[in-house]
C-alpha cells in the first residue's frame, strides 16, 4: 500500500488515507483552530510585519517569485521550504525552514517540531504560493497569522482568509506593491 501524503505512517492515522479530499480538509482545519484575529488590508503589511512564506514546491515557480522580489523585502520574512530549495533561498540570502516530502506529514517528529518553530516566529502575515496540500495549510492556518494570503484560492478559506487575483501583475509584483518594497 502506497504511504499516505498527508499523515506518518502510525495506525493511528491508517483510516484517513481512505476519506475524501473533504472529509480532510474539516479535520485539519479542525486540528487547526476556527479562530482568526482581525486584520486591516492592505495596512497589515505596512511596515514590513513578521512574513511566513510558503513557497510553492515546484522549483521554477519559487525561483520566478523570489527573483522578481526586491532584497528589502527579504528583511523579516522566513520561507518555508522543500529541502531542494535550500541553494535558492541561501542566494537570496533568505532564512528558511526546510522540510523533506516525508517529514511534512501530519504526525511526524520533524513536522511537529516544524510547527513549533512557525509558532515561536510568530508571523503577523502568511503567504501561501503553490499548490494545495492540507499539512502546508493547516501549518499556515497554525501560524496563528491574522493575515493569510493566497492567489485565487477562494475555496481554501478559513485556512487563506485572503484572496488576491492575478491580473496582468505577478505574485511577486502584487506583493512588492502592498509591502511598498522596492
Amino acid at each position: 500500500m502506497k504511504p499516505s501524503p498527508y499523515f506518518t505512517d502510525r495506525f493511528r492515522y491508517f483510516f484517513k488515507r481512505f476519506a475524501k479530499e473533504q472529509s480532510l480538509f474539516k479535520w485539519f482545519l479542525k486540528k487547526a483552530g476556527n479562530d482568526s484575529g482581525a486584520f486591516s488590508f492592505p495596512n497589515a503589511l505596512k511596515g514590513h510585519p513578521k512574513t511566513l512564506v510558503f513557497l510553492p514546491r515546484d522549483g521554477a515557480h519559487a525561483k520566478e517569485f523570489l527573483r522578481a522580489m526586491p532584497a528589502k523585502w527579504f528583511q523579516n520574512v522566513l520561507f518555508f521550504a522543500h529541502e531542494s530549495q535550500n541553494a535558492l533561498v541561501s542566494y537570496y540570502k533568505g532564512h528558511a525552514l526546510y522540510y523533506s516530502d516525508t517529514e511534512c506529514r501530519f504526525g511526524e517528529p520533524v513536522f511537529q517540531n516544524l510547527e513549533q518553530k512557525i509558532l515561536e516566529f510568530a508571523p503577523q502575515v502568511c503567504i501561501y504560493l503553490g499548490e494545495v496540500f492540507l499539512p502546508r495549510l493547516y501549518l499556515c492556518k497554525k501560524s496563528g497569522a491574522p493575515c493569510r494570503i493566497g492567489f485565487s484560492v477562494e475555496a481554501l478559506y478559513p485556512y487563506l482568509n485572503l484572496s488576491l487575483q492575478r491580473s496582468s501583475s505577478s505574485e511577486s509584483k502584487i506583493i512588492a506593491d502592498y509591502y511598498e518594497v522596492q
